[in-house]
């Protein structure tokens, strides 16, 4: 059998077996609706179950449980953030369309949002980004304005995995007025979050992104009444998000947050660990090899890394065939043949981010992993090269 070494971990993680145990019983013996709590008991064991999960999430965070609501993952908190935060300030404070500002190197969650409110008629500034893919918050004040109500900037990129000042940025926001969201969905159970520190008014995370289910996500509101609700229907989530719970979803989710938070410390060591040992055994068997990015201000489990002199699809395509899995960009953007949004943002031209590819480390990930795939690596291009 050949071996697997599974290096996108910032597309998705698989789910921990101690994960899945806990969610099993809720497809099965315990599937009641946790909305019907108040005259059964069955509905009570799923309720009581919901609320397990969101005091995991807020002690993950450090937020109250109330203000953990649940959706069905990064891209529905993100939309649902900026489009209702946007319409509700513009309707019931401006009187007139507001203003967003954000980055144009985000998540196509924000990106299109973003782009749909503009079409809808509310104003929308994309900041721009340097080489370093680290955001300034002096550009973000020069991009406010009195009409600005929102900022949302990514605590960390999902493709180049650079952290960004996201307590300098909110602190910009709340002088102006306006309120902060960032999208952590990168960043959540890898590096410390919490909502106080950053001084977010709004994030989002995806439990798929630390070794929960897909399907599973939160939004994190500071103050339910600076948005408009996403869901019309029951009372679900404050009556904020109607529709049935996805119960074994967020017993999944509530799990893997504990177990990111247990396991913090060290994978962060851990990871940081082998992302350096990767990069330097490439390094020195491979010429022309640059970093994207920033390297210090990085989450531990990416490295992003261009490579003078091949394509990387080809590339890509033999590390598969030898099974070394990995990515050249965004999972959400793989249909796409352009060259990565990212990568150009933060100054390369077409050729250096066709020359690009994503490595990402999980809990799985071992240093065998990270030996075969040196061992492999630099053999593949040193071949895509001589063809070339």
């Amino acid at each position: 059998m050949q071996r697997i070494v599974y290096l996108d971990n910032a597309a998705t993680t698989p789910v921990d077996p101690a994960v899945f145990e806990e969610m099993k019983p809720f497809f099965s013996e315990r599937f009641a609706n946790p909305m019907t709590y108040m005259h059964s008991s069955a509905g009570d064991v799923a309720q009581t179950a919901v609320e397990e999960a969101r005091g995991r999430v807020a002690s993950l965070i450090g937020s109250k449980p109330e203000q953990v609501v649940f959706t069905s993952g990064g891209t529905e908190s993100d939309n649902w953030v900026l489009k209702g935060t946007v319409e509700k300030a513009s309707r019931e404070r401006l009187h007139k369309p507001g203003h967003l500002v954000t980055v144009e190197f985000e998540h196509h969650a924000i990106l299109h949002s973003a782009l749909a409110l503009q079409r809808q008629g509310y104003e929308v500034t994309f900041v721009k980004v340097g080489h370093s893919g680290i955001v300034d918050p002096d550009d973000v004040r020069r991009a406010m304005r009195p009409t600005t109500v929102l900022v949302s900037i990514m605590h960390a990129n999902n493709e180049i995995g650079t952290i960004q000042p996201i307590a300098d940025i909110a602190r910009v926001a709340h002088d102006h007025g306006a309120l902060m969201h960032t999208d952590a969905v990168q960043t959540t159970a890898h590096i410390p979050v919490d909502v106080d520190a950053l001084g977010v008014d709004f994030l989002s995370l995806s439990a798929h992104k630390f070794n929960g289910p897909k399907g599973a996500g939160v939004l994190f509101v500071r103050d339910h009444a600076a948005l408009y609700p996403f869901i019309d229907g029951g009372g679900q989530e404050w009556g904020l998000r109607g529709s049935t719970h996805n119960v074994p979803g967020i017993v999944g989710l509530g799990k893997a947050a504990q177990l990111g938070k247990e396991r913090l410390p060290g994978e962060l060591e851990r990871l940081t660990t082998l992302r350096n040992m990767l990069f330097d055994k490439l390094s020195a068997r491979i010429d022309r090899i640059v970093v994207n990015g920033d390297m210090k201000q990085r989450v531990p489990q990416n490295l992003n890394i261009r490579i003078e002199g091949i394509d990387n699809e080809p590339l890509l395509l033999a590390m598969n065939e030898a099974g070394i899995i990995a990515a050249g960009g965004s999972a959400c953007n793989a249909q796409e043949t352009l060259a990565s949004h990212v990568l150009t943002s933060i100054g390369c031209d077409l050729k250096e981010a066709k020359s690009s590819i994503r490595l990402s480390f999980g809990y799985a990930t071992t240093e065998k992993d990270v030996d075969y795939a040196a061992d492999v690596i630099p053999n593949l291009v040193k071949f895509l090269r001589s063809m070339a």
